[in-house]
Order: C-alpha cells, then structure tokens, then sequence
C-alpha cells in the first residue's frame, strides 16, 4: 500500500515539473475538427501558406498551415506581448495592438540593436482602421530578444526567443502572412466560415466588375456609408476606359490569391489585381479590405493599396493613380500597334501602287537596308523596280507587334507577286521613332 501511495505521488510530481511555463488553455480546443475564428479562408495557388496568431492570454504564438481548405496548426512558441493589459491605444501606452496586421520587411541581427536579437519583423500597424479609429503610435513589430523571455515584459512589440523568430522567419511572406493579435482565441468548426468566405469572394468579384465596366454610383453602392472613399479619379479612370474599350485591347482586371481574416466582426481581406491582356500579366499590386456585415450586406469600411514594391501607399494616397498609371502604360502600348499597323499598311498600299513617295515617307532618315544601302539608294533601286515590272502586289500575314524599350519589331509574311516573280518571305521591320513618328528603319528577310 505504502508503495502504491509512493507511486502515485511521484507521478504527480513529474506531472507538476513537465507543466509548461507559458500555459496553454485550450489544448483540448484545438483539436483537428476545430480552427480559430480568425482565419477564415486563404488561396494556395501558388502553393503552401501561413498565417500566426497571437494570443495575449497566454502569451504564446500559434503557426497555421492552410491546408485541405482549412487552417491546421503545426506549431507554437512562447512569446511575450506589451506589459500593460488592453489593446493598443495610443503611442507610448505599453500595449499591444490587436486586429489583423501584415509583415512588412525584415531586419536582420546587423542592423539591430542588440535588444531585438537575431532578427525583427515590422508589420503595418496601424493600419487604415486603426487611424480612421484614432488609435495612433508605431514600430510595433515582431522579434527577437537578448535577455531571457518574461511574460508581458515588452513595450507593445511581440517578442520570442531567437532560436523561434529564426524558424518563423522561413514561413513569412511579406505583404501576405497574417499576424493576427487577439486577447484569446474562439474556436470554431472547420467549414463554419464557409458561407461568408463564398460572400466575400462574389462580393469582390462584383465590385471589380464595376470597377471595370460599371458606374460611379454602382461602384459607391460597395462601400459603407459611414466609409467615403476617395474617388477624385474615377472622372480620369472612366475618360480612360471610354478610349480603351473601342481600341479592341482585350483586357480585363482580376482578382487572385484572395486571404481572409477576421477580428471582432471585421474581415480583412488582401487580393492581388492583375490586368490580363492577350499577351501578358500586368501585376497592379495588393490590396487589402476592411468588409463588415450591414444590415446583412457587405460593405467595404477601409481599403489600402500595397504597392508591388512592398511600400504602403500613404493615407493621402489616391487609390485609383496605380490603376490609372498602369493603364496609361498599357494604352499607350497599344496605341503603338495601332500606329504601326497603320504605317505597315500604308507602307504595302505605297508599294504596290508604285507610290514611291509615300512608300519612302515610311522609312527612317537613317535607314540602311539588309544589303547595307542607305534610304537614297533603295529608293533609287525601287524605282528601277516599279519601271520593270507592269505590276506589283505585296501582302502580308500573321502580323505580330513587339515592343521593346524604345523601339518596336514587326514581325509577319509577306508574298510578293510581279510581272512573272512570285515569293514568299518571313520579314521582319524594326522601328524607330523620328521626330515623333514611327519608322523603318531596317528591313529584314529572314
């Protein structure tokens, strides 16, 4: 009997001396069937990702792995958030923020000081939520530490031990991983996010078609009322698209990689924007989107654009100047190719008509041909030419434009028929711009 009692205070005694420092209150929470609230749905198009939240209570850090259409833990670390209870108010006030934040850069150990140990995250606190809310203060980040980790022991930041910021560090994308702070988590079963992540998603789809293709007041209509955008371009978007449109540039804006998180009823949401094209993907960057449920309607109450450089456009920033920036570009592309196609037909009409001012008008000032003739001397040869032959007709096919920095190639087949001749030819025109027109200034049968 004595050696039973024995027996069972000793294992009490391991059970007391294996208890973690940093006590974790909902292990039998988390269990595969169960997934915190916060992370509602994520895109792995291009293949794994994660996300980590924070929670105060019990100071310690989880990583999820979003996987089989669900978030799923794969690891946990202690960490140790401000010293004063409460989310994050004001600059100075010792208090970690709380909501949904994104990593932004990275410092390694050589630019640190030694306080920050091996390496530090900056996120994006605060946010556009957070200063429309009056909530203030900054360089709230994520790092390492010098001095051994104590609960609660840092001025706003969340801090970890240096061996566990450095294995966090290879699962972090910038401007993509949530880190989402929260007093303690909810739990919820895995698909129960299913419906508002299939909302958000024809929520997004409808506002970028009226973005695209629809009205000022139809694109209005997705915002909150208590949220007024700014929507001074929208006059010089909507100028723009009315040039595009009958241009026949097929293009169209998407939205891809779609990640939504969720904080006391708001849902974050960052997509990537793309313009596709026939030819190409014209990345506008990332955006992201603060949605809260109205009176059962979505409505949009803050949005900020990321720039593919990674640089948070500030608050003053118009949100439609990237949009309109980069369709400038793509216009201007195709306003090329309607040029050149114009020069190229112009230049096939002149010479099958035997026009041969116009057909020289075509070519550029310094234009040596593949012989190594210059303009005055192929035009010579091209008169003797038009004096030969009864009749010329050129065509061509399979047009293709190529814009390469200051310079455009022109690639297609061309069938020449004369008075008795006949061939056909691989050609290829490269042009340039002289006193601000395009012209050949090579011509080469390939």
């Amino acid at each position: 009997m004595v050696r039973i009692i024995c027996n069972l205070c000793f294992l009490l005694l391991m059970l007391q001396l294996t208890e973690p420092v940093f006590a974790v209150s909902h292990n039998q929470e988390a269990s595969a069937k169960l997934r915190p609230a916060m992370l509602v749905s994520c895109s792995t198009e291009q293949g794994n990702e994660y996300a980590m939240v924070v929670e105060k209570d019990t100071q310690c850090l989880f990583l999820y792995k979003y996987d089989e259409k669900m978030y799923n833990e794969i690891n946990r670390f202690k960490c140790s958030t401000g010293e004063t209870p409460g989310a994050k108010s004001v600059s100075g006030d010792k208090r970690t923020p709380e909501g949904v934040y994104f990593f932004t850069q990275e410092y390694k150990k050589r630019d640190l000081a030694p306080i920050y140990g091996t390496r530090a995250f900056p996120t994006d606190y605060p946010n556009i939520l957070d200063r429309i809310s009056g909530r203030d203060g900054h360089s709230i980040w994520m790092h390492g530490t010098n001095k051994p980790l104590k609960a609660r022991d840092s001025n706003g930041c969340v801090a970890l031990n240096n061996s566990d910021i450095d294995t966090l560090s290879k699962y972090i994308t910038f401007n993509r991983t949530p880190i989402i702070i929260v007093d303690k988590i909810s739990y919820v079963t895995g698909d129960s996010n299913k419906k508002i992540a299939e909302s958000i998603s024809k929520f997004l789809f409808n506002w970028n078609k009226a973005l695209q293709n629809g009205t000022y007041h139809e694109y209005l209509n997705f915002y909150d009322h208590e949220y007024l955008p700014d929507i001074s371009w929208w006059t010089e978007w909507n100028n723009l698209r009315k040039k595009i449109q009958p241009s026949n540039m097929a293009f169209s804006i998407e939205i891809k990689r779609p990640v939504v998180s969720m904080h006391k009823g708001i849902y974050v949401v960052l997509i990537d924007q793309i313009v596709k094209t026939s030819e190409s993907d014209l990345p506008l960057g990332t955006k992201k989107f603060f949605i809260i449920e109205r009176g059962n309607q979505l409505r949009i109450v803050g949005e900020e654009y990321l720039t593919i450089s990674n640089i948070q456009m500030s608050a003053n920033k118009k949100q439609g100047e990237i949009l309109i920036a980069e369709f400038r570009k793509l216009k201007n592309k195709y306003d090329d190719k309607g040029t050149i196609k114009d020069l190229i037909n112009t230049w096939v009409t002149a010479w099958s008509a035997k026009d041969i001012k116009q057909y020289g008008d075509c070519y550029a000032e310094n234009f040596i041909s593949q012989g190594g003739a210059t303009l005055q001397n192929w035009l010579k040869y091209k008169k003797r030419l038009n004096k030969k032959y009864d009749s010329i007709q050129v065509s061509i096919d399979n047009l293709v434009i190529k814009k390469e920095r200051n310079k455009i190639k022109a690639y297609f087949i061309q069938t020449y028929v004369s008075s008795g001749y006949r061939t056909v030819t691989s050609k290829r025109l490269e042009l340039l711009r002289e006193k601000g027109l395009w012209k050949i200034y090579r011509e080469i049968s390939e």
